[in-house]
């Protein structure tokens, strides 16, 4: 599975241009500005069941509606690599595929503002469908500190809902772990901040946990309290950015392929037999995908 690769221009000045982050991302990489050593590096992640494929647009604040996406044809349950955005807020604008460009004055699927972005600092943004209407969710993410570690995204409507709180606890068990296994615990994460619906837009900052080993690794995420998990992922159906691609899934050894820094992991919704990749469960309305970091 691949995405459509665009050369783009988002509504920013002219001769700023946009390029994707060092990794070999596969995926969508579109255009956003931005001069050397004045951007962020933003992904996107599709975590809205039921929305079908989405283009993604970003409009800086002052500046006309954008007419060509950064990421286009987006499938459910994938994430981007890291795109370079210039330091600006603005707005990120999805469209369902297809479905006309924001210049165009087409309907809106979702409008999220964000607030402006630091320099050099790594972003995620995951589109969520809550019970009323989508949302972005948006996580800052600080650079890695050794070759095994993780960052862990609590963006799983659904979760919350389930668990009667806004905290998981996550962690990792004996790959192949199902869900119901007990995990060892690494840390609790909060639900990211929702763009939409509060007073100013900010982000959840994430910071990386470390394996304490790299062999038989199934990541897991459960109740505030521990426990039994309600998903697992197991390391090797980590995948490429942008892509349904598992370069190690014959192995559940968390390995990082060439030129990636580590692995962020995303607790998504889902619904039934949604997800993309092999090795993706979908357990009570939530599932976890994880995807290698170029930065």
């Amino acid at each position: 599975m691949k995405f459509t690769r665009l050369t783009a221009l988002v509504a920013v000045p002219a001769a700023l241009l946009i390029s994707a982050c060092s990794g070999g991302s596969i995926g969508v990489i579109g255009g956003g500005g931005g001069t050397a050593g004045q951007q962020a590096n933003v992904r996107f992640v599709h975590g809205a069941p039921g929305a079908g494929n989405v283009d993604i647009y970003f409009q800086s604040n002052g500046s006309a509606a954008p007419s060509s996406p950064l990421a286009s044809n987006v499938p459910f349950g994938i994430a981007s690599d890291f795109l370079t955005l210039p330091n600006v807020a603005g707005s990120v604008i999805v469209q369902k595929a297809g479905g006309g460009a924001p210049s165009t004055g087409a309907t809106q699927f979702l409008s999220c503002p964000v607030p402006q972005f630091a320099n050099n600092t790594n972003y995620s943004i995951v589109i969520v469908k809550t019970s009323t209407s989508p949302n972005c969710v948006i996580f800052q993410d600080p650079n890695y500190t050794a070759s095994n570690q993780y960052r862990f995204h609590h963006a799983s409507p659904a979760a919350t809902v389930a668990l009667g709180s806004q905290t998981v606890t996550y962690g990792v068990a004996t790959a192949a772990a199902l869900p119901g296994a007990t995990f060892s615990v690494a840390g609790t994460a909060t639900y990211g901040t929702q763009a939409v619906g509060g007073t100013a837009p900010t982000y959840t900052v994430i910071a990386p946990a470390t394996l304490s080993s790299t062999s038989n690794v199934s990541f897991a995420v459960g109740p505030p309290s521990g426990g039994a998990a309600i998903t697992t992922l197991d390391a090797g159906a980590i995948t490429l950015p942008g892509s349904a691609t598992q370069p190690n899934s014959a192995s559940n050894t968390f390995t990082l392929p060439s030129g990636y820094a580590g692995a962020s992991i995303y607790a998504i919704d889902c619904t039934g037999a949604t997800l993309p990749a092999p090795g993706e469960r979908c357990t009570g309305g939530v599932a976890l995908i994880g995807v290698y970091d170029s930065h």
